[in-house]
């Protein structure tokens, strides 16, 4: 019994390998307009050291951008928009960035 799981252990093992997961949000700021703003830890197809960003409308649209810290403030840059500046302190860790401790500091 225990040899006939092993080519379907390996088989679930491949699949979850060569999936492509989306990067993890790790901190969050909602914006004047009702957005959200969703900062990654991943560098994605952003320059280093810019890492990825998101950025979710009210109607459940969604962008993909840049950011980097500005000194006091993140820039995030996302296509044919103008780059938007968010104070450091606007945004939360959510529980990932909790549990890897990580800050904006």
């Amino acid at each position: 019994m225990a040899n006939s799981l092993v080519p379907v252990l390996l088989a679930a093992c491949f699949i979850a390998a060569s999936c492509d997961g989306q990067p993890t949000v790790t901190f969050l700021a909602k914006g004047d307009d009702g957005n959200l703003i969703g900062l990654t830890d991943d560098a994605g197809s952003c320059d280093a050291p810019a890492r990825l960003a998101y950025l979710t409308a009210l109607d459940g649209a969604s962008l993909r951008g840049c950011w980097v810290r500005d000194r006091s403030q993140i820039r995030v840059r996302f296509n044919d928009t103008e780059d938007r500046r968010v104070p450091v302190g606007d945004f939360r860790r959510t529980e990932t960035a909790e549990y890897r401790n990580l800050s904006l500091d």
